[in-house]
């Protein structure tokens, strides 16, 4: 062979061996896994876990149950609480051929929902003093009666207890997101389900949005990684450990599913390598308040979730016979944080995840849905600003549906799959893809459902934009606003039930229960970020407190005529209509999926943003820890107030106006029960607490940040 053509070949296999180094990368280490275009590819046959005969004898993916032991007794029954976990592993990381990277989905829904109870969690209050500090006493440790393998534990798992059983009460199956990781799971990856305390099966007490709750994840996490103990059931002490793991994890899921993953970040727990949440919570006060004002009918949220997910707390197996003892916490927690009527309290503060930033030690893709009503957009921002100042890489996804995934959606021309797929390849397997050079923003438009991508959230300029009022001063009252709320949402029309009904409430609200300002905003522009009102207003009132006031942002078409917008179809599901516009495969003998995309709803006008706070609290910022306490007010002078309104991503389409609407309550917040069912009794429990208030016009500014 000539030199010149000997060195254009060897030339030629470096700069394969550039192409491939991705893939080489990963298979030097883990040679059964399969690498291409940066992400895994599938190398497992399916086997459905749901079937009447499913057995893990012949499977290629092993499912079998463990019990991790954490450091607490919250059960108070003498032992540290056991969480039960859920493993779906491939049987070559258990066989030893490679180690499995995890994906692991904390919702506590999973394992089964206590409906009975639910509906009235009342029903399980004891009225009495409850110490908190009782529930951190440590619980003796089990000592090990022996070990044993994955695949011995696999062998001996029962499919129709362990997973297949049926829910008491609701008589659903368990596990209902089970198949939910499929398309991951057959390339390569582990998936494991944990529920935490007091969720069916475990042992302990179910503490919505605590530390204790948190850490029962964390105690998880480190099994994974080796550093924590679990048995292959509550009674053998059979010691087991994650052997077939490298100990690199990755948290996700959706709603309470996608607040864990921000809990347990912030312990800074080893082998926590990154986390992808979807409508998660940064601040539980933040959910359930704002601004020193509740926004929900039952600000003491922690009691009715705590007891929806409370299925271990039984003390019996058909969950007839609540432990008395969590009814005394389950009361003290109700007491505690209805007391705190919308302020900031050490009770909130405990459960507020955005400002524990400093132990933060892994990468986040955080998912929020800009027309979600049930966890709103200010979650999100709230915990990009934590990840920031920790100094650790995080990404936003902004969409346009609302409390959900973007499992079959497009984003940026590629399927949510493969970029989540790419996402934990990087982060759980090392693979150099790029990944972590997407865009720091990615927003879809409100316009036709595109994305545009920007290289930072919350920097851009803010602009004060032109506020029309007719008169010098506006007076807003409640009297009969209770009255006509529920006549014109519980009217003939069932759509105003539904969040479409909002966008009417608002676009027809005017004197005397609300100020109605026109804004002198240009065509085409782009507000992305938090936008400000600012405002003067007096009243008379000056012996309440938790009294509500509202802003509202809403675009209209300026010849009234009706226009498309993404829309919800109703505020619990809280999600937009699709439609199919394709299929991908997904592998390892799974059906094919449906690629999804969002269909916009015709509508006479749209709510853009809100922004809520308490008139007893004025002056203060968009920090919630500033409303700690409520002002004493004197009559008739004038309050510097600035509503924070959610963040949001909007651009203003040709022909359309926006238009500022400021009221007292919010229906669709103070007056829903928990059903999200406005009750038509519930006003005349406001009746007493009619306040009236004066807008000076003239103070009027609106600023908002614009995306350039």
């Amino acid at each position: 062979m000539k030199l010149k053509t000997l060195f254009s070949f060897i030339l030629a296999l470096l700069m394969v061996f550039q192409t491939a180094a991705p893939a080489l990368a990963a298979q030097q280490e883990d040679s059964v896994l399969i690498v291409k275009d940066g992400m895994l590819q599938p190398i497992l046959q399916y086997s459905d876990p749901r079937a009447s005969d499913y057995s893990n004898t012949d499977s290629e993916i092993l499912r079998y149950c463990v019990y991790v032991e954490t450091d607490h007794d919250t059960d108070n029954d003498g032992f540290a609480d056991l969480v039960k976990v859920m493993v779906q592993v491939p049987r070559m990381a258990a066989d030893g051929k490679y180690k499995a990277a995890t994906i692991y989905d904390p919702t506590p829904y999973f394992a089964g929902t206590c409906e009975e109870y639910a509906e009235d969690a009342y029903a399980m209050y004891v009225e009495s003093g409850f110490d908190y500090a009782r529930l951190y006493q440590p619980g003796e440790k089990r000592t090990p009666a022996g070990t044993s393998t994955t695949m011995e534990a696999a062998f001996a798992a029962k499919p129709r207890k362990d997973w297949n059983y049926t829910v008491p009460y609701s008589g659903e199956i368990g596990y209902s997101w089970l198949q939910g990781y499929d398309y991951y799971l057959v390339r390569g990856f582990a998936v494991v389900f944990a529920c935490g305390i007091g969720t069916y099966g475990s042992e302990g007490y179910e503490l919505c949005g605590t530390d204790l709750e948190r850490d029962s994840h964390k105690c998880v996490v480190e099994w994974l990684t080796g550093d924590r103990v679990a048995y292959t059931d509550k009674i053998h002490n059979i010691a087991i450990a994650a052997d077939w793991s490298n100990g690199n994890v990755a948290m996700t899921g959706c709603s309470y599913g996608g607040t864990l993953p921000f809990e347990v970040a912030t312990t800074g727990v080893e082998g926590l390598k990154t986390i992808i949440p979807f409508a998660g919570i940064a601040s539980w006060y933040d959910y359930t308040n704002s601004q020193g004002v509740p926004t929900r009918f039952d600000v003491n949220y922690a009691d009715s979730l705590s007891v929806y997910n409370c299925g271990g707390t039984f003390l019996d197996n058909a969950w007839t016979v609540p432990n008395e003892d969590y009814g005394a916490w389950l009361w003290q927690i109700a007491q505690d944080q209805d007391a705190t009527n919308g302020d900031y309290a050490p009770i909130w503060a405990a459960s507020d995840y955005s400002d524990d930033y400093e132990s933060i030690r892994c990468s986040a893709l955080i998912v929020q849905g800009l027309n979600d009503f049930n966890v709103t957009t200010k979650q999100a921002d709230l915990m990009m600003q934590a990840f920031a100042k920790a100094g650790m890489p995080a990404k936003l996804v902004l969409h346009q549906d609302g409390h959900n995934t973007l499992d079959g959606k497009m984003v940026n021309g590629e399927i949510w799959e493969e970029i989540m797929n790419k996402w934990l390849s990087h982060y759980l397997y090392d693979v150099e893809n790029g990944i972590e050079d997407m865009p720091a923003v990615s927003v879809q438009s409100n316009l036709d459902g595109t994305y545009a991508n920007y290289d930072a959230w919350r920097a851009f300029p803010l602009a004060e934009m032109p506020v029309y009022a007719q008169t010098p001063s506006t007076s807003i009252t409640t009297e009969g606003l209770a009255e006509y709320s529920v006549q014109f949402i519980n009217g003939e029309s069932p759509a105003l039930m539904g969040l479409k009904g909002q966008e009417i409430y608002y676009a027809t609200l005017d004197e005397p229960y609300a100020g109605v300002y026109a804004l002198d905003i240009p065509e085409g522009t782009t507000i992305l970020g938090v936008p400000e009102v600012h405002v003067k207003i007096s009243t008379e009132v000056t012996d309440k407190d938790g009294l509500m006031i509202t802003a509202v942002l809403v675009d209209y078409m300026e010849d009234g005529t009706p226009f498309k917008a993404y829309m919800t179809k109703d505020r619990l599901s809280s999600t937009l209509p699709v439609k199919t516009i394709g299929s991908f495969e997904r592998g390892g003998g799974l059906d094919e999926a449906d690629i999804l995309q969002f269909v916009q709803s015709s509508t006479p006008s749209k709510c853009v943003t809100f922004g809520w706070t308490d008139l007893c609290n004025p002056g203060l910022g968009y920090d919630s820890s500033e409303y700690v306490l409520s002002t004493d007010l004197e009559a008739g002078k004038a309050y510097d107030y600035t509503f924070y309104m959610l963040p949001t991503a909007y651009t203003l389409a040709p022909g359309h106006r926006l238009q500022l609407v400021i009221t007292a309550w919010d229906p669709y917040r103070a007056f829903l029960d928990e059903d999200y069912i406005l009750d038509p009794t519930l006003p005349t429990e406001y009746s007493e607490f009619n306040y009236s208030f004066a807008i000076d016009n003239t103070s009027l500014q609106v600023i908002m940040p614009v995306a350039e």
